[in-house]
């Protein structure tokens, strides 16, 4: 078997006297979707802040490819393929669309900014991959008729497909979607649950899933973790985690 993508090994940080993750571990194989669930509290957000280097671990390995993450600072991270979207949409709200996904294929211009600024013939090549990759992705997130729109004017829905591209835009190996389905109604969730697939089976890219939705998570995922004040109580399949009875006391309160 090959090793897989993300290996993440006994985990551990602290904020001051409290202990948002301890031990964690789990792998998540090449072109696997992967949900990470467990109640508020549990250590998902933080979780996801260290696989992206904005939180330090203060234990434990987190492993990418066979490149150990911990030794690379945020952006080498994204460079080598791992991107994300967050609880609260970030964007550049004065921007258009277009412009906020374009943000996200700044590494497909490999640091040429002369090349750019002087519109030579490597430049204007660039220029042309940018708009195709600008194009695809407004159209794969049904985006291209608010193109010009500020995104300050978009619905919340709306502003977090616009996130989605450009992430999707950075060309990633692994996407970490920190819930994706937060605000969007019925239709918009059975939408996004495509959208998921089809980023894995369609553009290859490995997904690490954190969401409430547990009919979105259970439907999509191959790997469920579940973490419960920091620990992890569950690593299995959707079946095997849904019938685990750890898993039904974190969540419903009832005696295992």
């Amino acid at each position: 078997m090959s090793a897989p993508l993300l290996r993440v090994d006994n985990l551990g940080i602290r904020f001051g006297g409290i202990q948002a993750l301890q031990n964690v571990s789990f792998s998540v194989g090449r072109g696997a979707i992967c949900g990470i669930i467990g109640p508020n509290g549990a250590g998902k957000t933080t979780l996801f802040n260290c696989l992206s280097r904005i939180y330090e671990p203060n234990e434990g390995s987190i492993t990418f490819d066979e490149t150990n993450l911990q030794k690379l600072r945020s952006h080498q991270v994204a460079g080598l393929g791992i991107a994300r979207t967050f609880q609260n949409v970030a964007l550049f709200d004065r921007q258009s669309v277009r412009r906020n996904v374009e943000t996200g294929c700044f590494l497909q211009f490999g640091g040429r900014h002369f090349s750019a600024l002087f519109r030579n013939a490597r430049g204007r090549q660039d220029r042309r991959q940018v708009d195709d990759c600008v194009e695809e992705l407004l159209g794969f997130a049904r985006l291209r008729e608010v193109a010009d729109t500020p995104v300050s004017q978009l619905s919340f829905g709306t502003r977090k497909r616009v996130e989605l591209a450009r992430a999707l835009a950075m060309r990633p190996r692994i996407l970490l979607l920190d819930e994706p389905a937060a605000g969007l109604n019925h239709q918009d969730v059975e939408e996004l649950l495509g959208w998921i697939l089809e980023i894995r089976d369609r553009l290859g890219i490995s997904v690490l899933l954190i969401e409430h939705h547990m009919n979105l998570v259970m439907r999509v995922s191959d790997q469920v973790v579940v973490l419960e004040f920091g620990r992890k109580i569950a690593d299995g399949t959707p079946r095997d985690v849904a019938a685990n009875p750890d898993v039904v006391r974190a969540y419903l309160g009832a005696e295992s």
